[in-house]
């Protein structure tokens, strides 16, 4: 995986636009199959009739009634399909939204990022990492050589800690996040400074949508910060 590569001058957000699309298109095909599901089984069934019919002749009316019924095991089969391919597309199409506004956070982010390009800062895109780290958000380096790589989070509410790790705030209730994001992006820094072979990469985890609320700006080694909060502090290491 390390050894993809990686075309230059990639937009903000553009990795996981392209995600969000490949999802939608397999989810629709599961729908699809789901449809195709249910119509074969509806067209087994009316060939099984029409064979009856021709099998028992002018008593077809009279036989009918005492032929064996269309296999049940043949409806459920095809129902367990279809209920099976509806299910995964409707996950799918959830991840998908997922997938868009993570890209959404991302294109939020490179607007606000975009008066360094004009100080002079080099900012990268979608640099991919490979080692099972995916891409990085955005890989920048200050005039001074300074380098960042940032993580970029669309989640919403209120970011606190309880200084050992970040937690999801929802009025009286705080809950640790889905994954380890201050590991994941310290992972990332590491995999970028080897990558680019500089001699630090400060790793920065950056809510777009959430309100950080820590005592201390910095969390075993990752700075977190909310969005309006980004510039200033990269302008302050930089």
């Amino acid at each position: 995986m390390g050894s993809k590569s990686q075309p230059r001058g990639q937009r903000a957000g553009q990795n996981i636009r392209k995600l969000a699309l490949k999802r939608r298109a397999k989810a629709v095909s599961l729908f699809v199959m789901a449809g195709l599901a249910i119509a074969t089984t509806v067209t087994f069934h009316r060939l099984y009739l029409q064979l009856l019919q021709l099998a028992t002749g002018p008593t077809a009316q009279a036989q009918t009634a005492q032929s064996p019924p269309f296999p049940l095991y043949l409806y459920l089969l095809g129902g367990a399909i279809a209920l099976v391919c509806v299910l995964s597309g409707l996950h799918l199409w959830q991840r998908a939204g997922h997938a868009n506004q993570g890209a959404a956070a991302e294109e939020a982010i490179a607007d606000l990022l975009s008066p360094l390009a004009d100080e002079g800062w080099q900012i990268e895109y979608g640099l991919w990492l490979g080692k099972g780290l995916g891409d990085a958000d955005v890989v920048c380096r200050s005039p001074r050589q300074q380098a960042f790589v940032i993580d970029v989070k669309s989640h919403r509410g209120k970011v606190v800690s309880n200084g050992q790790q970040l937690l999801r705030a929802y009025g009286t209730e705080k809950n640790p996040f889905e994954k380890d994001f201050l590991r994941q992006v310290m992972k990332q820094a590491l995999q970028v400074k080897a990558q680019k072979e500089w001699a630090f990469v400060t790793p920065i985890l950056a809510f777009s949508a959430a309100q950080v609320a820590l005592t201390d700006r910095k969390l075993k080694g990752v700075y977190v910060v909310e969005a309006q909060g980004l510039v200033p502090l990269l302008r302050s290491l930089g």
